[in-house]
């Protein structure tokens, strides 16, 4: 979950961000709302105070703490839903609110945000890549659940939205990795493998995609 460090009240912003790495979530919080203080209008920061809650309701809940998680899974959600009333394609806020609903077992809402935004942005490729992310993790979780026919037609949707992207950018790294993973999956090595160099070759700066070429070449 990457931080945003924006134009406005670069220090505080930065402080929050050094405060998130060292996982000290309370004071990064802190900071990022003494930015929203300044600027309450401020995406960058109310992704950033969005993402910090979001991480919090984790740790809560991992520790035993249900309660406390789920207000501050509700703070996250208010504050992503409030970076995307100030820019409407905020592709970190769209990412962040549909892994928390996927965190909260509420697939329902995660395709509805994604699907919505596709159909505002039919041409861009960023609603397409997230959604395909999307019908690939859900085809995930249809599988655990023996329901293989859905999990194929979640295949069949991701792949589709990935190859219209590739239509018009053949070399988008990220859709050919995506496109790799559907293929292994579905277990198709060989395609998974020639999908992945694709997009190593396209973006050569993927070292875990390397290493998973290796292993799926041996």
């Amino acid at each position: 979950m990457l931080l945003a460090l924006g134009c406005a009240a670069q220090n505080q912003n930065a402080e929050g961000i050094r405060y998130y790495g060292q996982a000290r979530y309370d004071t990064a919080l802190t900071a990022f709302q003494s930015v929203l203080k300044t600027n309450p209008n401020d995406p960058n920061a109310l992704y950033n105070v969005a993402a910090t809650y979001h991480q919090s309701a984790k740790v809560a809940l991992q520790s035993g703490q249900a309660a406390a998680a789920q207000q501050l899974y509700e703070q996250a959600a208010q504050h992503y839903q409030l970076c995307l009333s100030k820019n409407a394609n905020y592709v970190d806020a769209y990412r962040g609110l549909t892994a928390l609903y996927m965190d909260c077992q509420n697939a329902d809402a995660a395709f509805q945000l994604l699907i919505g935004w596709y159909n505002a942005n039919p041409v861009s490729a960023e609603p397409k890549l997230e959604l395909a992310r999307l019908y690939q993790e859900f085809a995930q979780i249809c599988m655990i659940q023996g329901r293989t026919e859905v999990a194929q037609d979640c295949r069949n949707a991701a792949e589709k939205l990935l190859q219209q992207i590739l239509a018009a950018e053949p070399t988008n790294y990220r859709a050919l990795r995506v496109l790799g993973y559907l293929k292994e999956q579905s277990g198709d090595l060989a395609g998974a493998v020639l999908e992945y160099q694709r997009s190593l070759q396209a973006y050569p700066q993927q070292k875990d995609l390397e290493n998973r070429i290796a292993a799926l070449t041996k």
